[in-house]
């Protein structure tokens, strides 16, 4: 096996990540698989584990460039307006973004179980901007009120499927 330079190591990095970023935006993260970027790319699936050693590293990809979008949908003011514009962002078929993010962040710790750490850093980012406004405890009882919401949700597409 060929070695390759610290430095094409990085740009190979930054452009599989590119693409990455590309089919979440457009399709969403259900869409982001080792199939899919191995082909797009005319690579082994084997050299993208080098790069992602598992389907949740592909949400590295996506650090600093899908937070502030999401941020954007939320009224981090109060617990309820909160809540509002989090299921408003959710439901907005204009932009899936939202939704695919949360997807993301679901079905990520619910596959990973303890490889979930860079999934609790984004969840408690957010967490934190809205404790800044509403307090700790205030800002953790709105999360779970958040994600218990989402977790039924998905428990209702999938019983109608």
């Amino acid at each position: 096996m060929a070695r390759i330079t610290a430095e094409q190591r990085a740009s190979n990095k930054a452009e599989y990540d590119a693409l990455v970023l590309r089919i979440f935006v457009e399709e969403g993260w259900d869409h982001v698989t080792y199939d899919r970027l191995s082909k797009e790319l005319g690579i082994r699936k084997s050299t993208l584990q080098g790069y992602y050693e598992n389907r949740l590293m592909f949400a590295t990809a996506l650090q600093g460039k899908i937070l502030p979008h999401v941020m954007q949908k939320l009224d981090v003011n109060s617990s309820e307006g909160f809540i509002r514009s989090w299921f408003d962002a959710y439901w907005d078929h204009e932009d899936h973004v939202f939704r695919e993010v949360v997807r993301m962040l679901v079905t990520s710790v619910v596959d990973s179980g303890s490889g979930a750490v860079q999934i609790k850093r984004a969840i408690n980012q957010i967490e934190s901007v809205l404790s800044n406004n509403i307090g700790k405890e205030e800002a953790r009882k709105t999360m779970e009120i958040v994600f218990g919401k989402i977790i039924f949700i998905y428990m209702e597409q999938l019983v109608s499927k």
